[in-house]
């Protein structure tokens, strides 16, 4: 009976070891990678896969043992060369790169295509730090971006934004010129014929034309200010996510900030114009009502 006891024990722990051998053996898993498998528009500047796992890999505990254990394949299908980083600062992360380093078939230096499609294949045998291997293969199947395409997206959008600030620049200038014409015939009223024709005094005239004078530069003033917003919106189509290689700036800037003093654009015009004639028609307010003591 003890004897029995003893082989029921010792078969227990052969059991016990045996499974938590096959656990650890099998539990390194794949959590996530990118790109993703059926993933589109991967860059093809450093072009490969990151992929992140459940384990921990250095290259002092591997030493090379997963170099031959991940495979790249290319739009025909063709093995591509391949290197195996680890980096040091994110655990548990293992870097798949193409090797461009290395010449291909023909002996043409090896690179990405876009609007291509590859694919990373994962050995069953690919190892951890404990040892711990992958226990199946694993494939990720990715393209990678179509550049051409996006060139010309990014280009259309360029030409849309000039075609826009012209429109919006051409429709201002001719209004500006319209206005600025119906200013002039608007200056060479006489206070004193319209005072006649109106039976108005020559004050009440001038205050009419004051006013309506200053109602104009406001709207003037107003509409310059609307063009500028109007500029700086489409200015913001800059900031939209762009193609590789292109690059955003922080914002933008005005000349202001960069420390000129120096005035631009039709609001300054607009605001210059109406003092001056504000001052014209403090003279002609002066004139006139010296004008009237006289005849007094």
């Amino acid at each position: 009976m003890k004897r029995k006891g003893i082989l029921l024990s010792l078969i227990m722990i052969l059991v016990i070891m045996g499974t938590s051998v096959a656990f650890a053996a099998g539990s390194l898993t794949l959590e996530k990678s990118y790109p993703k498998d059926g993933g589109k528009n991967a860059a093809i500047e450093n072009f490969g896969v990151k992929l992140y796992f459940n384990g921990e890999f250095t290259e002092k505990a591997l030493k090379g043992m997963n170099n031959d254990a991940i495979k790249l394949y290319g739009p025909k299908n063709e093995a591509l060369p391949v290197r195996v980083l680890y980096p040091q600062k994110e655990k548990g992360v293992v870097l798949a790169l193409l090797d461009t380093s290395k010449k291909g078939d023909k002996g043409s230096a090896v690179r990405a295509l876009g609007n291509s499609d590859y694919k990373i294949v994962i050995s069953p045998d690919f190892v951890d730090n404990k040892g711990r291997t992958m226990g199946k293969e694993t494939t990720i199947a990715f393209s990678t971006l179509n550049q051409t395409a996006n060139t010309m997206i990014y280009m259309g959008m360029t030409l849309l934004m000039f075609i826009g600030i012209g429109v919006v620049t051409m429709r201002g200038n001719k209004k500006a010129a319209e206005e600025d014409s119906e200013s002039k015939k608007d200056d060479r009223v006489n206070p004193y014929k319209e005072a006649k024709k109106t039976g108005k005094s020559v004050e009440e005239v001038l205050e009419k034309e004051r006013r309506e004078k200053e109602k104009r530069a406001a709207k003037e003033a107003k509409k310059a200010a609307k063009e500028e917003e109007l500029l700086e919106e489409y200015a913001e189509l800059l900031k939209e996510e762009l193609p590789i290689n292109h690059y955003k700036v922080k914002g933008i800037r005005t000349i202001a900030s960069a420390g000129s003093k120096y005035i631009t654009g039709r609001k300054a015009l607009a605001e210059e114009k109406a003092l001056e004639e504000q001052r014209r028609r403090e003279q002609e307010a002066k004139w006139a009502a010296s004008k009237k003591k006289k005849k007094k």
